[in-house]
């Protein structure tokens, strides 16, 4: 070998060495940047008022702009672990009145965590007083100082109300946990010491308290706006709403709309007419009018159309119809009816119908179809230049039970342009906490069903053996192949979110929504169908070259990207009270 092209490989092996060290460094740093934006919160959690830590954490939720991980302090759990053993303490006015100080150690001594009492509702971002906490990062702690000499005897359930310096500083602490005096704080501390030992503050020095303004533990009945400027994190130390005693309390209607924000997304609102103010002869004409408007030909009911509309004098005008069958022979179906549907043609003004309603009505009557089975619905509409709606599960804020519902008109998923000032109040109903990125080894093929692709006119097997083989051709990594299995194991075996923790480095899907459930608990995404229609994709990688090093979008491109996806999925009630119809159409 020439002693050039020794020259050369010397040369090029220093440029690789070198390139290697800068992108550990780079991953380094991003690894620390990553640290400081997140921020673990653990509520003090009492059984007298798990509604309280409920709400507290929702909104906590609602606002924050950074990766949130809530950890709900339960005396029971923490003794049954054998974490806390100190002797139940009689005078407690709390559960955790004491567990309060376990907050570092089970944080890991790492990074900051915040304690904050059940008896909180935040109004706005606790990124913000993390940003303040890391500005003096000398400070052990950083607590609201209140000067809080209370005059009742009494507080929220009718405990005693105890007095001591330095009251309510511990109900609400940013620990900075890696501070050498934070670090005293080891259980065998917290499960011995006296009271006033840890709740003045007695194992610090008094130099590495922190002073946050009052807006952050605002007490309810003390502070006084704006004298004490506004609050940001509201204290019903004295008892909150959810007390009958306290139900008029003052900043009542502040907790009660979080309460409501909160429990909207876990009812399904059953309809009912007693919703709607209306003389009660009215009442069953009503309900018969929109039945007769669901099921105009008959399919389930039999009511007298003439009867109907002589005791109402409405005219007859469907909005939308509801193709009930769809790729079977007709002769072959067994109609079902369909409450997904009925809810929303009755909120839409609509109907149902067979299939053939399609050549026996205007094609300017939409079509409204539920499932990816009706794909034969979808092509006869696209090639009648009919508009139609789809319907099917929410992209996001389901559990077990399916509190939301997308529909896209002409498409299964929205692809509109992103508005980058999107509002956050439907995002935030969903109590869908978005995860900053973690780094992981495997590589996670999420296939959709066989239904799904036979829409594609494809076989989910074939293109699990070659999605397998055009990633081997690429990297090494581990594959880990999750099918989709039923709703069940979806929901509570095998959820989503378990299958991202698992060490997973991205997800590789084809056009399943899936692939937004990755960026929300933050794992890269490849989407492989056709381009042009996974919501996801705006934020997604489509190239398996670059498998290795997959892109991942910012936390606030995610949540943006939520916001606007929240605009288009909808609660059964949406649907009777003709809201999502209205929005559909842009007439709110």
């Amino acid at each position: 070998m020439s002693e050039d092209n020794k020259e050369v490989r010397k040369k090029a092996k220093w440029m690789t060495a070198k390139r290697k060290a800068e992108i550990a460094q780079e991953k380094a740093l991003e690894k620390a940047l990553e640290k400081a934006r997140k921020l673990t919160v653990y509520i003090g959690w009492d059984s007298r008022e798990p509604i309280a830590a409920d709400v507290c954490k929702y909104s906590i939720l609602a606002h924050a702009s950074i990766p949130v991980k809530i950890v709900y302090l339960k005396q029971d759990e923490l003794r049954s672990k054998d974490i806390y053993t100190r002797p139940v303490d009689e005078l407690g006015s709390t559960e955790f009145t004491f567990t309060r100080f376990l907050t570092p150690s089970l944080n890991q001594f790492s990074g900051w965590a915040m304690f904050v009492d059940c008896d909180f509702v935040f109004t706005d971002d606790v990124g913000k007083l993390l940003k303040i906490a890391q500005a003096d990062p000398d400070k052990a702690v950083h607590v609201v100082q209140h000067d809080y000499q209370p005059t009742e005897t009494t507080k929220m359930d009718g405990q005693q109300q105890h007095l001591y310096p330095r009251k309510n500083w511990s109900s609400m602490i940013m620990f900075n946990c890696e501070h050498p005096g934070v670090q005293k704080l080891d259980k065998t501390v917290v499960n011995r010491e006296s009271g006033a030992y840890l709740h003045r503050f007695e194992w610090l020095n008094d130099r590495a308290i922190g002073n946050l303004e009052p807006e952050w533990n605002w007490l309810v009945g003390w502070y006084k706006e704006p004298d004490n400027g506004q609050p940001k994190a509201l204290h019903y130390t004295l008892g909150g709403p959810w007390f009958e005693e306290y139900e008029n309390c003052e900043y009542a209607d502040v907790w009660n709309r979080y309460r409501d924000l909160m429990t909207s997304k876990k009812t399904d609102e059953v309809y009912t007419w007693d919703m709607i103010t209306v003389e009660n002869q009215f009442k069953q004409a009503m309900q018969d009018y929109f039945t007769m408007r669901y099921d105009p030909y008959k399919l389930f009911h039999n009511l007298d159309e003439k009867l109907v509309m002589a005791k109402l004098k409405i005219p007859k005008k469907p909005g939308v119809i509801a193709v009930l069958d769809g790729d079977e022979e007709l002769e072959d179906i067994k109609l079902k009816n369909d409450a997904i549907l009925e809810n929303f043609v009755i909120g839409a003004n609509g109907a149902v119908g067979r299939m053939d309603i399609l050549a026996n009505t205007p094609k300017s009557v939409p079509i409204v179809l539920r499932s990816i089975a009706k794909r034969k619905v979808m092509k006869k509409c696209r090639d009648a230049g009919r508009d139609y709606y789809y319907v099917d599960t929410g992209y996001f804020g389901n559990d077990k039970r399916k509190h939301f519902h997308r529909v896209t008109k002409n498409a299964m998923q929205w692809l509109g342009d992103l508005d980058p000032n999107c509002a956050e109040d439907r995002f935030l109903r969903t109590q869908t906490s978005i995860k900053g990125h973690t780094s992981g080894n495997d590589i996670l093929i999420c296939p959709p069903s066989e239904k799904a692709m036979k829409y594609w006119s494809m076989d989910v097997d074939t293109w699990i053996e070659e999605t397998i083989a055009g990633i081997k051709e690429r990297t090494d990594r581990n594959i880990v192949i999750r099918k989709k299995g039923t709703r069940t194991e979806r929901t509570t075996v095998d959820t989503m979110e378990m299958a991202l923790s698992r060490n997973v480095h991205c997800m590789v899907t084809f056009n399943s929504i899936a692939a937004l459930e990755s960026l929300i608990h933050g794992k890269p995404v490849f989407v492989l169908g056709p381009s042009g229609t996974n919501a996801a994709e705006p934020l997604a990688n489509t190239d398996l070259d670059k498998i290795d090093d997959p892109w991942m979008p910012s936390f606030d491109q995610v949540r943006n990207l939520c916001c606007n996806l929240a605009y288009h999925q909808f609660t059964v009630a949406e649907f009777r009270n003709g809201t999502a119809w209205a929005m559909l159409n842009g007439t709110v």
